[in-house]
Parts: structure tokens; C-alpha cells; sequence
């Protein structure tokens, strides 16, 4: 045996232990999403039940989601900066500190909504901080040839809130309380903590200039990859648009189906809605040769857009789960495409940075149609299809009338705006540009990202 099998035999068991431990981390991330997806179930429902207002329901998913947005790119920087595994140690325990403030108004005699917004932002504050350390963990602890299959493994663990969670926690809801299912999530903080104090090498902090100058610099370096490209400006506004549909769904969803249904028909059927995106995934990472991403997205946008209206249509479980996980199918499609078309018009070391802000950017979709969502369910789409005017009476006619249907209104008007985009994006010559464009030397990255 020569060197150079001597050396590839040490590197190939150098991999294998670093994946070995890197599965461990996954591990405890998978368990802690699971845990994760639980409250946030949980809560929604306590929320909608305690206060009857889809309102309060937003206020509480804008103050579990707002601090996140706004935060992450600081702590990616952040994770550059400082150890990561201490980071990841310390967002856990401190997001947990959320719960428990959560978990004490629950169980007091006069819940507060204000409390539970409080305890739900300071959770998510530390989930800012922590993610991004565990996401570079890959790069601290592989090779460059498993990135891939590592960035499948973390977009399974992180995914195990939608696609297991709400099951689980409709189940439980059955016989227990939301405190239980907080407790539940409070003990996965610890599991996690264990899991990553466990792996204690590998996990290394390079010398970074200061985190507050890198971030400031960073961020104008992504607004000029984008400034002046107008397709990638489109592309931006698109998929904030998309967001912003999807946003509606996610709030309205619950009190869609609790109109006429319990928490174990809801929690399965978010769960197989969610599955769709498993399929859909798997369906596009065996295509082979995509001529065209502009047309992907177009048909994702449209697809998932006349899904979304679908799930509206009428008071059926078993219609509602199958436009759900069709409108999950389509996702993908928009997902890859997007980022595809992004990627391909940016040279290879700004991409970091511009995906970073566009996903700043397009996230905040979520933050307006949280905003909007309640509002105009309760003092507008709710009242008009409880009345009886005439246009309230031949719309009850092809979607039903009464509590729920003002909702059920409301995510067939977006779905609608969602297909209307798609259509849109196959005749937009910015767009149809991105398509043609190719950086010297560049890779087209063609596996299922996480999204914009």
C-alpha cells in the first residue's frame, strides 16, 4: 500500500467520524424541531381558543416570527465571530426561558395575551442566535463533499416541525393541555444541550474581524449584487409576494378547520399537507435536464396557487388534506426555481450575503400578511359572510356560509393572487433574462434548497 492509499484511507475515516458526530447534532436538532412544533401547535390553538379573534392569533405569530427575521443575519455573523457551540448551548437554554414565561401565564388563573407575545419573542430571539451556528457547524465539521447530503439532513430535522409536529400535538391535545406539550418542547431544550456539549471538537472559531463592522459591510455588499439587476429585483419582489400569500394560509388554516372540526383532524391534516412537500421535492430531484426554471417556477407558482384557492371551496376534511398536500407539492418547484435563476446572475462570492438579505427581504412578506390576515378576517371577510347581502349570499353559494367561510373567502382570494403571479412570471422579460445568463465558471445548483 502506497501513501497516497495510506492518506485517502485516513481521510475517508477522518469523513466518516465527522459525520458520525455530525449526525449526533443533527439528532438533537431533530428532536428540538419536533419538541418546537409542538408548542407552536399548541399554542395557535390556545390562542384561537382562549380569545375567539384570528387577530390575537397573528399578534402572537408576528411576535414569534419578527424577532427571527430581524435577528438572523446578526447572528450568522455572530457565528463567525464567537464559538459556536457555545452559541448553540446558550440560544437553547434561553429559548427555553421563552417557554417558561409562556408556560407560567398558561397555567395561571387569567392568562394574558401579552405575556404568552412576550415569552413567544424571546424564544424566537435566541432561535435567531442559535440557528445560524448550527447551520455552520457543516462547514466546521465536513468535507466539502458532504455538504450536500448534510444540508439534506438539516432540511429534514428543521422540516420535522410540519411534516410530524401537528399530528402529535393534536393527539395529545385530546387528552392533555397545550402546558403539557410546553413541557414536552422545555425537555428537548435539554436533550439538545446534552447532544451538543457532547461534541466538543471540530467545532472551531477562526479569527473574524469585529461582527458589527463584517455584518454592516457584508450587508452593502449584498444590496450591490442585487442593485442593478433588474430580474433579480423581480425575482425578489415575486417571491415576497408568494410569502405574503402563503403568510394568509398559515394563519387562517386553524380557524378554517376548527369551524368545523377538532385538533386531531387538524393536526393530521397539516401533517399530510405538509408530506406533499416531501413528494414534490423528491419528484423534481429525479428530473433530469430542466430546460427551463422560468417555466418551473411559472407552473409552481400557478399550481400551488390554484391548490391554495381550492382548499377553500368547501367544509370537506378529506378535500381539504388533498388541495393541502398538492399545494405542499408545488412548493418545490417554486423554491428551486427561484433560487436557481438567483444563483445563476450572481458570481459565486457575494451569493452568501445576497441570499442572506433577500431572505430578509421576502421573509417580511409573512410580517404583512400576519398583520393583514387577522384584521380582515375579523372585522371584514368574517362579518360579510355571516350577513345577508347579496353578494354574501351567491358567493355562501359556491363556498358555504356562516363561521369560517369569511376565511375560507380570504385564502381563495389569495390563492387566486398566487396563480395570477404565476401566470404573470412566464411573460416577464427581466425574468425570461435570468434564464439566459450564466457566470463564468459557475455551477448551476440543482439540489432542493430550503427556500428564499
Amino acid at each position: 500500500m502506497n501513501q497516497r492509499d495510506k492518506i485517502q484511507i485516513t481521510e475517508t475515516k477522518s469523513r466518516k467520524k465527522a459525520m458520525k458526530k455530525f449526525s449526533i447534532l443533527v439528532a438533537g436538532q431533530l428532536i428540538s424541531s419536533i419538541g418546537s412544533g409542538l408548542t407552536q401547535f399548541g399554542l395557535a390553538i390556545y390562542v384561537l381558543t382562549l380569545t375567539r379573534s384570528v387577530t390575537a392569533t397573528s399578534i402572537v405569530m408576528i411576535c414569534a416570527f419578527l424577532p427571527f427575521i430581524l435577528l438572523v443575519p446578526v447572528g450568522g455573523v455572530l457565528a463567525d465571530h464567537y464559538d459556536r457551540r457555545v452559541m448553540m448551548i446558550l440560544g437553547e437554554l434561553f429559548s427555553g426561558l421563552g417557554l417558561v414565561i409562556c408556560l407560567i401565564t398558561i397555567m395561571s388563573e387569567n392568562p394574558s395575551l401579552v405575556v404568552i407575545c412576550v415569552g413567544v419573542g424571546v424564544s424566537s430571539l435566541f432561535t435567531a442566535l442559535m440557528e445560524p451556528a448550527f447551520k455552520a457547524t457543516i462547514t466546521d465539521l465536513l468535507a466539502n463533499e458532504d455538504f450536500a447530503k448534510a444540508g439534506g439532513m438539516v432540511q429534514i430535522a428543521n422540516n420535522a416541525k410540519l411534516l410530524i409536529s401537528p399530528a402529535i400535538a393534536g393527539f395529545l391535545l385530546q387528552i392533555t393541555t397545550v402546558s403539557t406539550l410546553i413541557i414536552i418542547d422545555m425537555l428537548t431544550f435539554f436533550i439538545t444541550v446534552f447532544i451538543i456539549a457532547a461534541v466538543k471538537k471540530g467545532m472551531v472559531t477562526k479569527g473574524r474581524e469585529e461582527a458589527a463592522l463584517r455584518f454592516s459591510r457584508e450587508m452593502k455588499e449584498g444590496i450591490a449584487a442585487i442593485r442593478g439587476q433588474s430580474g433579480i429585483v423581480a425575482m425578489v419582489v415575486i417571491m415576497t409576494t408568494v410569502v405574503f400569500c402563503l403568510g394568509f394560509v398559515q394563519i387562517l388554516s386553524k380557524p378554517l378547520i376548527l369551524a368545523f372540526a377538532g385538533e386531531i383532524e387538524l393536526g393530521i391534516l397539516a401533517t399530510v399537507s405538509a408530506w406533499g412537500m416531501m413528494v414534490g421535492s423528491i419528484i423534481i430531484s429525479c428530473m433530469q435536464n430542466t430546460k427551463s426554471y422560468v417555466r418551473m417556477l411559472s407552473l409552481g407558482l400557478f399550481g400551488c396557487g390554484i391548490f391554495f384557492a381550492l382548499m377553500g371551496v368547501k367544509e370537506n376534511l378529506f378535500l381539504i388534506a388533498t388541495f393541502g398536500f398538492m399545494m405542499f407539492a408545488f412548493m418545490p418547484a417554486i423554491q428551486i426555481g427561484a433560487e436557481v435563476l438567483i444563483r445563476k446572475n450572481l458570481a459565486n462570492e457575494v451569493q452568501g450575503r445576497a441570499f442572506g438579505l433577500i431572505s430578509f427581504i421576502t421573509q417580511m412578506g409573512y410580517i404583512i400578511a400576519y398583520v393583514l390576515s387577522g384584521v380582515l378576517a375579523d372585522y371584514v371577510f368574517e362579518p360579510f359572510m355571516s350577513g345577508n347581502s347579496l353578494l354574501a349570499i351567491k358567493i355562501g353559494e359556491v363556498i358555504g356560509a356562516g363561521a369560517g367561510r369569511g376565511n375560507a373567502l380570504l385564502i381563495v382570494i389569495a390563492g387566486i393572487l398566487l396563480a395570477i403571479v404565476g401566470i404573470v412570471v412566464s411573460g416577464l422579460k427581466s425574468i425570461k433574462t435570468l434564464e439566459r445568463r450564466k457566470f463564468k465558471n459557475e455551477t448551476i445548483f440543482e439540489a432542493c434548497p430550503k427556500g428564499l
